[in-house]
């Protein structure tokens, strides 16, 4: 039986390696730097045109636009930014031709000009996205929309409602509009029975299970007359519709309802949904300076689009002639360099971390468990383990981050690291890592996150502070001390915070062995967050002149289509 306390081995030979990267420190590098071999060549070209696609006239706004990290935007601004404490709204006809063979993207909407990124930040829009899953009732390649909206502190939610708009020319209505004093107190239940079939606030529940419950009471209810109920008490804010991208639905009771304000709704050729903003959102400033049309900031592909019939804030745009509204790469011809797990991480002569040029860092990617461009920018620190006393130190600054991105600075097995992972599910926290990740959490930011994991399967992963990409330097502390605790104690300080984990007796029986300490991408699908790092210490066997030097190295790769080949 483990014993209740277990003592570190002798840490004698244990140094406290300083590195402040005012050179370049010449660690070990693994697919950390991606380029393409054949970057593509794209021409974007939207804006105002005296055409008429739409047969409302001579004028409209429209053109081909393309998804790509290179934001571009054309868009009318405001001399007063809005909030989410204000109304908004706005109203057109809409057509677009989307090709077969690619993916493709459109934003148009509210959104401050400042932060651009996936998703921008003071945003509240609907996007044109394509289908990557087979969803019942729609045919294949039709263009699907989305809603989301994004704070000022980078925190917000999406709805992905069942609608899709043919992307073979044809002219639709569509309409949104943000109401701020509408509050989920005041709506009612369009079943009282629906609250007692979920088992509990804040867990997901599958329609079907809903419908068996249902079923018990009422045997003639039926699936479809399910999601009518459940489809109206998520436009009232009363149930979270929080998962759809396949065939099903996963429905959970919104927490907190009597303090939910702030309704967002998409009406598409007469066809309503809306969804609400998360408590304490509405509070949160935002400079909402734009109305417009903006680009997927994310992978490739080409969508054309044209808008007519134009309100904006109850106000007739006259398109008939040049709005003059402000415009980004709007018009113009670049080379697509960035696509899904084009890392571009290790040492650099930046300066976003620490006091002088010179850090380590950078952009990195979510990759999936199947991708080979999964890799890490690291030092040789000879071996450690769960009985040694681990500590390491320095500047961070979270620079950039879109949703579902994650990095990982910290401790881990480089065998483990690069071994094959089966599952999709199976590569995040990695095997055999103890140390710090930056990650998403969509609905409030991201968090500084403390994991332990001798394997995945038992890992534990201790949320710290929320942390957006602010672009502020933070001093933190991550302190492993084998003996506190029942079987070992994290303790991390972060800025001013400072938050906790304690392994379990399990993980410690496991154990885990480390043999680099540095930065890795997760071996999990998502998006990328650039974050760099300075002025670090960090225990290690070998001193710094002991380990082997290696030269930075970059990866040249096809460049997949669409800009992902791994889904």
């Amino acid at each position: 039986m483990l014993p209740l306390k277990i003592s570190a081995q002798h840490s004698e030979d244990i140094k406290i390696i300083k590195q402040n990267f005012d050179t370049d420190p010449e660690w070990e590098n693994v697919n950390n730097r991606v380029n393409c071999s054949d970057c593509p060549q794209r021409t974007q070209d939207f804006g105002w045109a005296p055409t008429n696609h739409n047969g409302s006239g001579p004028g409209e706004i429209g053109g081909t636009i393309w998804k790509s990290t290179t934001p571009a935007y054309y868009a009318m601004p405001f001399g007063k930014p809005l909030s989410f404490k204000d109304a908004f709204s706005a109203s057109g006809k809409i057509s677009v031709i989307a090709p077969d063979d690619e993916g493709f993207g459109l934003y148009l909407g509210f959104f401050g000009h400042e932060r651009q990124g996936w998703r921008v930040w003071s945003s509240c829009g609907a996007r044109i996205g394509q289908f990557y899953y087979n969803i019942e009732g729609y045919p294949e390649g039709v263009a699907k929309w989305h809603l989301d909206y994004k704070t000022g502190a980078a925190s917000g939610a999406i709805l992905n409602p069942d609608l899709a708009i043919p992307g073979d020319g044809s002219v639709h209505t569509w309409e949104f509009k943000y109401e701020p004093n509408v509050s989920v107190a005041d709506m009612e239940w369009p079943d009282t029975r629906l609250p007692k079939y979920f088992p509990e606030v804040g867990r997901n529940i599958h329609t079907d299970s809903i419908l068996i419950a249902f079923q018990k009471e009422e045997p003639s209810m039926t699936k479809e007359k399910l999601l009518e109920i459940l489809f109206e008490a998520r436009d009232k804010g009363l149930v979270d519709d929080w998962y759809r991208k396949g065939k099903y639905h996963l429905w959970n009771l919104e927490q907190e309802p009597e303090n939910i304000k702030g309704r967002i709704t998409f009406i598409f050729d007469g066809e309503s949904v809306s969804y609400f903003l998360i408590p304490s959102h509405q509070e949160v400033p935002s400079a909402i300076d734009r109305f417009g049309f903006w680009n997927m900031q994310m992978y490739t592909g080409s969508l054309e689009f044209y808008v007519s019939d134009l309100m904006v804030n109850n106000h007739k745009i006259d398109l008939s002639q040049d709005p003059y509204w402000d415009e980004l790469n709007n018009k113009i011809t670049f080379t697509e360099t960035d696509f899904h797990s084009r890392h571009n991480y290790g040492y650099s002569q930046t300066n976003w971390a620490g006091e002088n040029i010179g850090e380590i860092g950078g952009r990195f990617w979510g990759t999936e468990v199947l991708d080979p461009l999964q890799g890490y920018y690291a030092v040789d620190i000879g071996e450690l383990n769960l009985e040694d006393p681990i500590k390491f130190s320095g500047k961070i600054n979270f620079v950039e981050g879109a949703v579902d991105g994650r990095m990982l600075i910290g401790y881990f097995n480089k065998e483990e690291k690069l071994a094959l992972v089966k599952g999709e599910y199976k590569g995040n926290p990695p095997n055999q890592y103890l140390g710090l990740e930056v990650m998403d959490q969509t609905r409030y930011g991201y968090n500084i996150t403390a994991v332990c994991s001798p394997t995945q399967n038992i890992s534990i992963e201790e949320r710290g502070p929320i942390y957006i990409p602010d672009r502020i330097q933070r001093e933190f502390v991550f302190d492993y001390d084998p003996d506190a605790g029942v079987a070992g104690r994290i303790t991390v300080t972060f800025g001013e915070e400072v938050f906790s984990a304690d392994l379990t007796p399990e993980q410690r029986k496991v154990g885990a062995t480390f043999n680099r300490f540095g930065l890795l991408n997760p071996r999990k699908g998502g998006k990328y967050v650039d974050v760099y790092f300075d002025d670090l210490s960090y225990s290690s066997r070998k001193s710094d002149s002991e380990r082997e030097r290696f030269k930075q190295s970059i990866i040249e790769v096809p460049y997949p289509k669409w800009g992902r080949k791994y889904q």
